[in-house]
């Protein structure tokens, strides 16, 4: 949405909890399930499950926007082992799981900051031109709004400044014609300009070369979005996640990190109780539902579908669970009866912990040889994991 109004009165969130209360509460109730079974469970079962949630959220934001990700070619991607040239939606998705990373080990109350959250979206508020009366001239006002490619004439003419190889060229034109000579002038004073632009060395360099909206007003939208959070303390849990992410995807506070609501959402979860042994997966449960968000809905609507991803991510996670349960136990059945310095119950819980394994990072962790791990690969026999490579030379091996 183009635009930056989101009613939030009193009389709108009564009705949004009365709509919403029994798909809030169903929400609040699966979240609190599937937290307390990985609060619960061994360590190495839930950093495995953690993990791999990680991997399914950002492969759904992918899968949310219009794109393809394939599992397999993210995890290899972020081991390093691509088998194939990355897509931009395979470094889009890299790019969102390295974020959730981050979020998962910071604090929610950190990460919430307004001053926080400026400094991740590069939003910086400017401060007002003084001005006295109307004394603002029209020369001025017309250098505020024109088009870089004007400002360049404006800026130099203002400096009064001209280098040498001006004055040479100026010299070599005077017997030419005069329109050649301005538009060499032109073309030097453009190079000039592009030369102290194309600076990657200084973060102002790298956001010049940024192509932004100018009439954005990211400022004005995250201090709205800021507002909606703040209102949302009083509802419950869910809801507010809800309503927090729903804002999001109205106001659009940021023009590059419109995922970024999905993991914030989340967060509101952890600040509340809901998630305090993981980071929810609401970008799955919204891409696994039936419901598509969309700004012409109406605002109960837009949030009970969003709840009821809520529900469909915690289930989601259960099943997930058991899936990786299921799989460590077949593979601890080829454990029994080994000698006690065995390393084939450590190779299986790196199986579990690690969306990927290779042979030389269970050579490194295990601090044994890569043909030991070879062997003991052998050994897994019909439980060994996927192959995710399909090649015979730099395996990798997953539970995905």
């Amino acid at each position: 949405m183009n635009s930056t109004g989101y009613d939030m009165s009193r009389a709108v969130r009564q009705e949004l909890v009365s709509d919403c209360a029994a798909g809030a509460e169903a929400a609040a109730i699966a979240l609190a399930r599937c937290d307390e079974r990985l609060a619960r469970v061994e360590p190495v079962l839930a950093e495995g499950a953690r993990q791999r949630g990680h991997a399914f959220e950002a492969q759904a934001l992918i899968g949310l926007s219009g794109g393809l990700c394939p599992l397999e070619d993210l995890c290899l991607h972020d081991a390093r082992m691509d088998v194939r040239s990355p897509t931009r939606e395979i470094t889009r998705a890299a790019a969102m799981l390295d974020e959730r990373r981050r979020l998962a080990r910071r604090e929610p109350a950190e990460i919430l900051n307004p001053t926080a959250l400026r400094q991740r979206l590069s939003i910086t508020e400017a401060p007002e031109p003084e001005r006295t009366g109307r004394e603002a001239t029209a020369s001025g006002t017309a250098k505020q709004i024109a088009a870089p490619w004007d400002r360049i004439d404006l800026e130099d003419d203002d400096d009064g400044q001209v280098d040498e190889d001006d004055l040479d060229r100026q010299e070599e034109d005077d017997h030419g014609d005069p329109a050649f000579a301005d538009i060499d002038a032109l073309l030097a004073r453009t190079r000039k300009k592009l030369d102290a632009w194309n600076d990657l060395s200084s973060d102002a360099g790298r956001m010049n070369l940024t192509l932004r909206d100018p009439a954005y007003d990211a400022a004005g939208r995250l201090a709205r979005w800021l507002t909606v959070l703040e209102e949302g303390r009083g509802l419950p849990a869910a809801l507010a996640a809800a309503l927090a992410l729903d804002a999001w995807l109205w106001l659009e506070p940021s023009e590059r990190a419109g995922e970024l609501g999905f993991a914030l959402a989340a967060t509101v979860l952890r600040q509340r109780g809901l998630g305090s042994a993981h980071l929810p997966m609401v970008g799955l449960g919204l891409r696994r539902g039936k419901f598509r968000w969309s700004p012409h809905q109406a605002l109960s609507a837009r949030v009970a579908g969003l709840l009821d991803a809520l529900t469909e991510a915690s289930a989601f996670g259960q099943a997930d669970l058991d899936r990786l349960s299921l799989a460590r136990t077949a593979m601890l059945r080829k454990c029994e009866n080994r000698r006690g310095n065995s390393k084939l119950t450590e190779l299986v819980g790196l199986f579990v912990a690690s969306p990927l394994v290779t042979v030389q990072l269970a050579a490194a962790r295990l601090h044994v040889t890569p043909q030991a791990v070879e062997a003991m690969l052998k050994q897994l026999g019909g439980s060994l994991p996927r192959e995710l490579t399909g090649r015979k030379r730099y395996r990798a091996w997953g539970i995905l």
